[in-house]
């Protein structure tokens, strides 16, 4: 009995720790994750890990075993060593093939284009390899330096010399588009028409340059905000009724359904499941930092 405990603490055991991507890379990167566990049985063997959609788009770079992507419930996908996920319109499942060793990085809004001249919808609900967006030789290059670092600061200082290198030069329309994107983010909801009129654009206009710079229309965009704003919300205690009010939504059934989309849950069933209450806990942050405010992990 006393084995089978300590195995059940070994197979939970799950270090997600986060790291600053310093001053060059601050204004485009939220932060920089280590995944790790080297143990042949873990936490993401056994339980599918949700990720849940999130208005940053997020590069992957592995070091440990393979993941697999879970598509429809019980089919499995093999996913490359490294790649780029773009904004997701719903939420995405996977589990490990092993010990795992994955690099997270979290791009803010907008800030994936200062490093690719893809236009970042490309990268919609899709996970790309980094070796179609980026030089082969230089991905190669950086996976192999990963391999052989010793410990997870060695490893983010190996990505954030990767990502350095490629930074391009901004450009004045990129600094009003991320100022309307910041203005979704800090006021609730945001009339679209409204916003296209403060900035000088047509409605048709300002939505093919936000999805290029951000990845989605405004609309969507501002639908996952709402979203990562009810999580926050109801985490934080609130009843349905006062998110409804809050987030802007028409009445619950409204709520519910666009939560659902997002979640692949109602509400209700969603908050009700601890599957992953040990993840969530696994945050190892510096001392008056928190976790980041847009929820990845559930």
């Amino acid at each position: 009995m006393e084995g089978q405990d300590e195995l059940g603490k070994r197979v939970r055991r799950v270090f997600l720790q986060k790291f600053q991507p310093g001053p060059v890379l601050r204004p485009y990167i939220e932060a920089m994750l280590v995944q790790e566990d080297m143990s042949a049985v873990n936490y993401a063997n056994l339980t599918p890990v949700k990720v849940l959609p999130t208005a940053m788009t997020v590069m992957g770079i592995q070091y440990g075993q393979p993941m697999k992507r879970v598509l429809s419930g019980i089919e499995l996908t093999d996913m490359g060593t490294s790649g780029i996920t773009g904004l997701q319109s719903g939420a995405m499942e996977y589990v490990s093939t092993g010990a795992i060793g994955t690099i997270i990085v979290q791009f803010k809004p907008g800030g994936l284009s200062r490093f690719t001249k893809y236009p970042v919808h490309e990268f919609h609900d899709a996970n790309v390899p980094l070796e179609l967006v980026f030089s082969s030789q230089a991905v190669r290059d950086m996976e192999e330096k990963l391999r052989l670092a010793q410990g997870a600061a060695e490893r983010v200082g190996i990505v954030r010399m990767f990502l350095a290198a490629l930074l391009r030069e901004k450009d004045d329309e990129h600094a009003v588009l991320l100022n309307a994107m910041g203005t979704m983010m800090g006021h609730g909801p945001v009339s679209i028409g409204k916003l296209a009129s403060e900035l000088y654009m047509s409605r048709r206009t300002l939505e093919r340059k936000f999805n290029a710079l951000i990845g989605a229309s405004p609309k969507s965009f501002a639908g996952i905000l709402r979203f990562q704003q009810a999580l926050r919300l109801r985490q934080a205690g609130a009843d349905y009724l006062d998110i409804v009010q809050a987030c802007g939504y028409a009445d619950h059934a409204h709520f519910a359904k666009d939560f659902k989309a997002f979640a692949g849950d109602s509400p209700e069933r969603f908050f009700r499941q601890e599957a992953q209450a040990e993840l969530k806990k696994t945050f190892d942050t510096p001392e008056g930092e928190s976790v980041p405010k847009q929820q990845m992990y559930y």
